[in-house]
């Protein structure tokens, strides 16, 4: 059977936050790599109360998490009083796995866009008459301003608050072991998840003086990711949906029609 068996995809996450991915391709009789391109670190805990203290005081129509990451660190930071805030405005999960850990801490998402990137949530904003409503978006401080500039052309009135920031990962064991079956061919393909993964797997490489072989294929989360990797001059099989499975549905394609 065709598709991703005996196949080697390595996925520029923590095995911890991949585990889906591992589920999904040994699924599907190939193996999952995990190589952490990056490290979160959480903001100071007064960060947390002020986002909370603005969405009081502003009584913002709704508030938008672009990922479960933001979710975590913001009740990791605030605890369970968070919850109640957040039922105070409209809640906007950015795809099922934001609106999971939403969940988890007892907060219903009430909007979801079609489309899980930013891209999305502002296509779904400019159909509901956006103009005059304020909006909220706890997020990494190294993501990119793209939402924040489109939705205040909507007529928004937008406040982001970084919860957290990102650095490159050190060049581990599990990153030595990746060089080395780069080097023995035994990579297929990597799976890029976001812009700041991207920077930093290329930093990683370069520690490491190694380069990606035009032989393995690189596979791209979503649009953002994809325009990072043009930036490293790197050609990518962009997921239709831009979710952990759209990037194992995009690489059984990929293979698949290889074979």
């Amino acid at each position: 059977m065709p598709g991703l068996r005996n196949r080697t995809i390595a996925i520029t996450r923590s095995r911890q936050d991949a585990r889906e991915f591992f589920e999904l391709v040994e699924a599907q009789a190939g193996k999952a790599v995990a190589i952490p391109a990056i490290e979160i670190i959480p903001a100071d805990r007064k960060v947390a109360v002020r986002f909370l203290e603005l969405l009081q005081k502003k009584k913002h129509d709704y508030c938008a998490f672009m990922s479960a990451q933001a979710v975590r660190i913001l009740f990791d930071l605030a605890g369970t009083k968070a919850a109640d805030i957040l039922k105070q405005t409209l809640i906007i999960a950015v795809g099922p796995k934001t609106r999971e850990e939403l969940e988890k801490h007892d907060v219903r998402a009430d909007m979801m866009p079609a489309r899980f990137s930013s891209i999305g949530l502002v296509e779904m904003m400019s159909k509901s008459k956006p103009a005059g409503k304020k909006i909220i978006i706890p997020r990494s401080g190294e993501a990119n301003d793209f939402a924040a500039k489109a939705l205040s052309e909507l007529g928004m009135k937008v406040d982001e608050v970084f919860l957290y920031k990102t650095h490159t990962a050190g060049v581990t064991e599990e990153w030595k072991e990746f060089g080395g079956m780069l080097e023995q061919k035994k990579i297929d393909a990597v799976v890029f998840t976001s812009a700041s993964n991207v920077r930093g797997f290329f930093q990683i490489m370069k520690k490491m003086r190694k380069k990606l072989p035009e032989s393995v294929s690189a596979i791209s989360i979503g649009p953002f990711t994809t325009a990072e990797l043009a930036k490293k001059g790197v050609r990518c099989h962009e997921a239709k949906d831009h979710t952990i499975k759209g990037t194992v549905d995009a690489a059984k394609r990929l293979f698949t029609s290889r074979a």
